[in-house]
Parts: structure tokens; C-alpha cells; sequence
């Protein structure tokens, strides 16, 4: 029965996951989806295993690294270690931390300026691609987006003393008039500034709420409801670009109020208390009110012209929408919103509403608790939404690999957080999964992953045309390990290299993320001339006219654009034509390095002005191609940006246990790379090139990070001695560390040849010095927990110098990964404490042998 139900569930979900005119693909058929999940139930690792073969990958290439052109000058010029060279000779090429830029544009400055062969490198291609997509997306937001919201949001509110007349004589829309004034008036004062209510007696609670924002901490509260309602009041935290000035921190907190306050029009199925049939009631007719006046206003065009450019960018919302609304309304000929006071008519507006493709929310984005021995599934409500987040698939993904979406063998399991690399398989890399077995083991969530990635497979090409979004990720689709890699240069073939790509495809999706935090709806970085002697592509030719085709698509949407001014159109054109040149012309250079067609001359003086098209050494020249990948240029291309986004966030450990883990993927400092390449005549020549460093890390207590709070953290790492280790464990296969040393070996995909036994995996905790130290109010603690010690009880306890306790700051089972917990210097009865010495435990309880590290720390008051 508990099967039946859960595919049932699956399929009204994929009825309404289809149903988009959009997402629709003629391929697709339901019945033979429903066949699958039917034929799939219970999936075990190594089944999944054999779904999407890969073949074995090359492992010890064995090469001489010194064989290759320029090989000796590289060595000399960035003084390789042995560590680096072992790794060159490995794998064909590695990456190292030891060497690191701050932007891409000094990276391939300072090869050109050592006369070194060059690797361009899809990389340094995606990151251009986004430093210019997030500064577009910040001269619509300044440009357009601001001034239409505050115009919209004034004429909605100037019109709700009319509705208020209107409905003078019916005294059972007056806490619905109450709450659109509340809902009004919070989203303008947060937008422009202190906003005086229609209805004067709401200032109480509006100024209530405007605290819980202030707070950033979770709460219940009676919005709109008799009932409380726990909200995820963290999301307030202003991050991403949104906070480089007031005016986009103010609109960034007025749009999440607006893209994640529920109007319920059904109640969400969930632990009690339940919303009462009033409190639905109450917000259905809330929400038709927002709609009444808005016709009545004449706003809608301005609605549609706001939500059109973020559908434009990001997608479509994720919820029930005003237009949904409108039509729904109408085709039930419920004019005004006090009709839906008769119950009756209520009721034939849920029952409609519950046929409507758009009814239910695909994504979890609440915080909204079930019991683990449940036998239903979380539901979240049917709501209306002004301007709703959107729909992702890369979220859709997330939310379907944790609790409690995950069953094996009719039980619930209890996993709480997902992992990066189920978006990347969901995606077409078959090789994420293998990296994915010690968790498929533990979690047997083999169904769930089949399923996505049945579905994201079926996808057809509007649905990745349908927005910027999506094509983004379509473009990181294209950098999947193909099937036959034997026509790719020797070091492509590896293990290593494909490891690689996975850092790349990942730190292009955390900038995707960053990029779109506030849109994207979550789950819960006279002297001698210069020259590169030779150059080399990386040979990725899907890539680069996939981000072509995006440059197209947006090329032509901003043709029609109405800026303010017509020097913002003219630049964006511009830079949008030569882009496409660009991108066009490196997919021709790739095909030809993967036919192994000598390169032309116009190939070689292209590469070749990459960063410069004359000039002398350490001085000011005119700048190459690359800068032309970044929108306004200079500014951008020499921004050393680190950026940050938090994708998922866990309430709660398996237990139950309040805990506010929040997952972030972030960018580091460029690091360099090294490759050893045949070319068409047999010769191997050595090239260097610059790569994204990628990080994942888990905060708690609902600790959501900015750029410049990440700044500071990358900071503290490099500080810290050894330096934290944040990377994901697959890149060791590839990267030496921050001295230039290999590291322990870690994860790795199946290869030919095996290298290392596994008792050179990392075994054992990592405990960062705390940062900053000595310190007065607050400080962070960092560790690692390695994938071998993954899912075991963890506890960090602070001691004072007596050696008795003053704050447990974590008792909880944990899953591998990279933390970060703060201390505020009070102890367990949250009282502060003394100025002092005090030290902090981290203990692991090992199969009941207990690990246990230390670090002392001092609070200065």
C-alpha cells in the first residue's frame, strides 16, 4: 500500500512537472515512466551502477613529464614541486593551490608574461560567462526591476482604500483587507523605507514582523492564520550582489518577502497544528484580493513586465500565480474576492484549483516537519505567491534525495542532507555516481536518482531554451564525460581529469547559484615583447556553442529592451556580438584539436592575442579577446571575486534535533594547472592554464553566508596552519595542496590501472585553529569529517581552563563534509562568560572507539 501511494504521489507530481507547455518533450510518455518506477522500487547500488556504464577510466599514465616542449621552463618558472611533477607524470596534468591568482586575467597575464605555452581552459570561459551574467542581472535589477516594483507595489496600496470602501458593508473581509495592507506595507517598507499602513491598528504587528526579518532566525508566527506557522526567517540574510549597495539590499528583502510568503490556498500535509479550514478560507480570499487590485489598479502590465524578466533569467514560479489566479477566477466567474466568503463557492474553487497543473508546489522551500514513523509523505500547501521563487530542476533534485523522500524496503530513511554530486548525475554525468556509492550504501536512495534522472533526461530542448537558468545548466551538462573518449588527448582520458571537470561543473553551479540566490528556490570564486609560444583549447566544442546559443538568445530579448537610457542597450549588444564571435570561434579551434587538424595560422594568432594584441611586458596593452567575454570589461575581469550560495538547508538532524544545517558551495582562489598535450604531429608540448577551486561547507544554527563573509573565511583558511580543508575529497586525485605536497588520494572513479590501497584515504578528523583568535564577541570553529568516519556521533564542547564544560556546541550524528560553527562566548545557559583562555573538543565517537582533537582559544573582552 505504502508503494502504491508513494507512486502515486510520483506520478500527480510528474503529471504537473510535464504539464508547463514549456517543459513538454514528444518523447515523453507516462506510462512508461510509471513502468520504470514500478521495475525500480528498492534499487540497489549496483544496479544503478549499470544504468549509465562509463567504462573504465586510464589511471597511471606513466609519462615523462619532462618530454614535453617548454616542460623544463614551466618547471623552472613556477618552481614545480616533486608533488606537482609526480602528479603531471600520473596523470598528464595537474592542479595545484601552491600557485593561485586572484583573477583569471592575471593568471593568463603572468603565463604570457613567461613566455609559456597557454591552456584555455573551459574554466576560465564559464567564469567570464558568469561575472557578466550576475552584472547584467545587476543593471536590469538597478534599471528596471527596483523603480517597476516600487511603482507596482504604490499603485497596489494606493488602491486598497477603495477595496476598503468597497467592502465597507461587509464586515467579513475586514481581516482580509487588514492582511493585504500588512503583506503591502511590510514589502514597501522593506523595499523603500518606513511606510505608514492603510489601516493604522496593523503598525503593531507589522513592526513585529519587521523584527523576526531583522532577527534572521527562524519563528512561528500567526501570519495571516490563527495558527502559527514556522518560518524560515534566515533567508531575510541579505547575500550574493545584493549586497553591494542599499537600494539592491532593500529590493533583495522586499523580493524574498514577496517570493516566500504563502497565501495557502490548501493546507500543507505536515505535522499538527494544521491550518484551520478558516485560516485557508481567510488567505484564499487574501489572495484574491491582492488580484482585485491589481485589475483594479490597471497594474497587471506592470506585473507581467517585472515577472517576464526574471522568467526571462531564472523560470517560472513555483507556485500558484496571479495570472493562474486570474484565470482560474474567471473561468468560475468569481469576480470579487468577498464571492469566496459563501463556502460553497469556496469549495468549488479548492475543487477546481486541485485539477490545475499549477496547484502544488514542486519544491520544498519551508520549513515543514513530519515524524519519522509517519505514513505520509510531506506535502507542501497549494499557495499564492506575488512574485514566487522559482522552479530549478538542480533544486527539484535536492529536495527529492533527502528525508522524507526516500524509502527502501517500506522504511523512511533518514537522510538529511543531500550531496552536490546527486544534482551533477541527475544531470548526465555518469560519473558522479560512482563517487555517490558509500552514501547509495548507507541511504538507498537508488530509486530516487534513477527517477530524476529518467525525467531530466526526457527533457527536450525548450525546456533548456526556456531561461537563462537553464541554459547555464545545459551549458555545465556539456562538460559530462562522454562514452568514447578515445579520440580525447591521453590526459582527458583519465580518472583525474574527469574528476576535474566534476570541480568545474561544480564551481560554474555554485556561481549559478550565487548568481540567482534571490530567485532560484531552494531546497531545504622599450623592454622585450611577451608572447604564449603555443596554445591550446580545451577541446570542449559543446560548451562553447551552447554558451553561443545563450549569447544569441539573450542578444535578442535585450534588442527590444526598454533601458533608460540607450548606452546600456548599445554596450549590451556589443558585448553580446562578441561574445558569440568568440565562442564560435573556440568550438571551431576545439573540433579541429579533437580531429587533430593542424591549427591555422588565424587559429594561432587568435590564441595568441588572448590577453594582449601588442604591448610590452609589465606594462599597459591593449587588451585581447578575453576581456571582451566580460560584460563592461575591465572592471569585471580584474574583480577577484570569491562567491558563495547556500543550496539546501536541514531543519533538523535524523533524530529530530533542531540543528539549522545550511549547505553552501562556493569559489576560491584561481588555481593553477599544468597539462601535458600530443599534438596533431605526435610532439607533446606542456601548457598552463588557470582553474575554478570549488568548496562545500556546512554551517549551523541557520548561518547563511555572504561574499564578503566567505572572503573572511577564505582568509582565515590560508591563515590557519595546515590551512582547513574544504575541498571536496574527489579533487585529491588531481590537486596538491597549498605547499605543493599530493595529497592522501581520496575518492576516486573506476580506472584501468589501481594506484593507491585504500588504507591512503583519509582516515581521520581535521580541526582548523579557530578564526579570529584571539577574539572578543564571536568566533568560528572549523572541521572536517572524512567520508570513512561519516554518520557517527559528534560532539564539540568548549572548556573553560579548569577543564569544566561551558558550552556544547554540537551532540549530533553528522554526515562527511566541511563545518563551521560559532561560538558566541556564552556558555550553556547562554550567559557570557569571562575573558580567559578556554578550549574547545571535537570527538568522534568511532565504532566505539573514541578520536578525539583539540584547540585552544582566547576571549578577550
Amino acid at each position: 500500500m505504502k508503494w502504491f501511494l508513494r507512486s502515486l504521489a510520483i506520478s500527480l507530481v510528474l503529471l504537473s512537472f510535464f504539464s508547463a507547455p514549456h517543459a513538454q518533450t514528444p518523447d515523453f510518455n507516462v506510462n512508461s515512466y510509471k513502468q520504470f518506477l514500478s521495475e525500480n522500487q528498492n534499487l540497489t547500488t549496483e544496479k544503478l551502477l549499470g544504468m549509465h556504464p562509463t567504462g573504465l577510466f586510464m589511471g597511471n599514465l606513466r609519462l615523462n613529464h619532462l618530454s614535453g616542449l617548454y616542460a623544463d621552463s614551466i618547471g623552472i618558472k613556477f618552481n614545480l614541486t616533486s608533488g606537482e611533477k609526480s602528479l603531471l607524470d600520473k596523470n598528464g596534468f595537474m592542479v595545484t593551490e601552491r600557485v593561485h591568482f586572484n583573477t583569471f586575467q592575471i593568471a593568463f597575464r603572468e603565463i604570457y608574461n613567461r613566455d609559456l605555452p597557454v591552456m584555455i581552459t573551459s574554466d576560465a570561459v564559464l567564469h567570464a560567462f558568469h561575472m557578466s551574467y550576475d552584472k547584467i542581472l545587476m543593471d536590469v535589477e538597478n534599471d528596471v526591476l527596483i523603480p517597476e516594483l516600487k511603482s507596482f507595489l504604490k499603485s497596489l496600496h494606493e488602491n486598497l482604500p477603495a477595496l476598503k470602501s468597497a467592502y465597507s458593508a461587509d464586515a467579513g473581509m475586514t481581516t482580509s483587507l487588514k492582511d493585504v495592507d500588512i503583506y503591502l506595507t511590510v514589502a514597501r517598507t522593506l523595499l523603500e523605507g518606513q511606510t505608514a499602513p492603510v489601516f493604522a491598528e496593523n503598525s503593531s504587528e507589522i513592526t513585529a514582523i519587521l523584527q523576526f526579518i531583522t532577527s534572521e532566525q527562524p519563528a512561528s508566527v500567526n501570519l495571516f492564520s490563527s495558527t502559527g506557522k514556522l518560518i524560515d526567517f534566515s533567508q531575510f540574510k541579505t547575500r550574493g550582489h545584493y549586497t553591494k549597495s542599499p537600494a539592491l539590499t532593500s529590493y533583495f528583502k522586499a523580493m524574498i518577502w514577496l517570493g516566500r510568503t504563502e497565501m495557502y490556498l490548501s493546507a500543507p500535509r505536515a505535522l499538527e497544528p494544521a491550518p484551520k479550514p478558516e485560516d485557508i478560507q481567510r488567505q484564499t480570499i487574501d489572495a484574491a484580493l491582492i488580484l482585485e487590485a491589481v485589475q483594479a489598479s490597471g497594474t497587471m502590465p506592470q506585473y507581467e513586465k517585472i515577472n517576464g524578466i526574471i522568467e526571462f533569467f531564472t523560470g517560472e514560479q513555483d507556485n500558484v500565480t496571479l495570472v493562474n489566479l486570474k484565470s482560474l477566477t474567471q473561468s468560475l466567474n468569481v469576480i470579487k474576492a468577498g464571492e469566496l466568503l459563501d463556502i460553497s463557492k469556496l469549495k468549488t474553487f479548492q475543487d477546481s484549483l486541485k485539477n490545475q497543473s499549477y496547484a502544488f508546489q514542486r519544491i520544498l522551500s519551508q520549513i515543514i516537519c513530519t515524524g519519522f514513523d509517519s505514513p505520509d509523505s510531506i506535502v507542501p500547501a497549494s499557495a499564492f505567491m506575488l512574485f514566487g521563487q522559482r522552479f530549478v530542476i538542480d533544486s527539484y533534485v535536492t529536495a527529492q534525495t533527502v528525508f522524507d523522500r526516500i524509502y527502501f524496503n517500506n522504511e523512511r530513511m533518514k537522510r538529511m542532507l543531500p550531496s552536490t554530486l546527486d544534482v551533477m548525475y541527475a544531470l548526465g554525468n555518469d560519473a558522479a555516481i560512482q563517487l555517490l556509492k558509500p552514501e547509495l550504501d548507507k541511504y538507498h536512495y537508488g530509486t530516487n536518482l534513477a527517477a530524476l534522472r529518467y525525467l531530466v533526461d526526457s527533457y527536450g530542448e525548450d525546456f533548456w531554451n526556456l531561461s537563462l537558468y537553464n541554459g547555464w545548466l545545459n551549458s555545465i551538462r556539456k562538460l559530462n564525460p562522454k562514452k568514447d573518449r578515445s579520440n580525447l588527448p591521453s590526459f582527458m582520458q583519465t580518472a583525474a581529469w574527469w574528476q576535474q571537470k566534476l570541480n568545474t561543473q561544480l564551481a560554474s553551479w555554485a556561481q549559478l547559484r550565487h548568481d540567482n540566490l534571490l530567485y532560484a528556490k531552494q531546497s531545504y570564486s622599450g623592454g622585450a615583447g611577451c608572447s604564449f609560444p603555443y596554445g591550446y583549447v580545451e577541446p570542449v566544442p559543446e560548451l562553447y556553442l551552447e554558451l553561443k546559443k545563450l549569447s544569441e538568445k539573450a542578444k535578442n530579448y535585450f534588442s527590444s529592451f526598454n533601458f533608460s537610457d540607450s548606452y546600456t542597450k548599445s554596450v549590451l549588444n556589443s558585448y553580446f556580438s562578441n561574445a558569440i564571435t568568440i565562442y564560435t570561434k573556440l568550438a571551431s579551434i576545439s573540433e579541429k584539436e579533437l580531429g587533430k587538424t593542424p591549427l591555422s595560422d588565424e587559429d594561432m594568432t587568435f590564441i595568441r592575442s588572448l590577453v594582449s594584441t601588442g604591448g610590452v611586458c609589465g606594462m599597459d596593452f591593449h587588451p585581447g579577446w578575453y576581456m571582451q567575454l566580460f560584460y563592461q570589461g575591465d572592471a569585471l575581469a580584474n574583480d577577484p571575486e570569491y562567491v558563495v550560495a547556500d543550496v539546501h538547508t536541514a531543519p533538523t538532524d535524523e533524530a529530530g534535533n533542531p540543528t539549522g544545517w545550511v549547505l553552501h558551495a562556493g569559489t576560491g582562489p584561481v588555481n593553477l594547472g599544468v597539462f601535458s598535450v600530443e599534438s596533431p604531429s605526435g610532439e607533446r608540448i606542456t601548457y598552463a592554464g588557470p582553474m575554478l577551486s570549488y568548496y562545500e561547507y556546512l554551517t549551523t544554527g541557520f548561518q547563511r553566508l555572504s561574499d564578503e563573509e566567505w572572503l573572511s573565511k577564505m582568509n582565515m583558511i590560508y591563515m590557519s596552519n595546515p590551512p582547513a580543508l574544504l575541498r571536496p575529497e574527489f579533487v585529491n586525485l588531481y590537486l596538491t595542496d597549498y605547499l605543493g605536497k599530493e595529497r592522501p588520494e581520496g575518492l576516486s572513479l573506476l580506472t584501468s590501472v589501481p594506484d593507491r590501497p585504500d588504507d591512503q584515504l583519509p582516515q581521520t578528523m581535521t580541526l582548523a585553529q579557530n578564526y579570529p583568535n584571539p577574539f572578543n564577541s564571536t568566533t568560528v570553529i572549523n572541521f572536517v569529517i572524512p567520508n570513512k568516519m561519516a554518520n557517527r556521533q559528534v560532539t564539540l564542547i568548549v572548556y573553560n581552563a579548569l577543564g569544566v564544560e561551558v558550552k556544547k556546541l554540537i551532540d549530533n550524528t553528522l554526515p562527511a563534509g566541511n563545518y563551521f560553527t560559532r561560538w558566541n562566548g556564552t556558555d550553556n545557559f547562554n550567559q557570557s562568560v569571562s575573558s580567559g583562555v578556554y578550549f574547545y573538543n571535537l570527538v568522534i565517537d568511532s565504532e566505539g572507539l573514541k578520536e578525539k582533537v583539540s584547540g585552544k582559544m582566547m576571549l578577550l573582552k
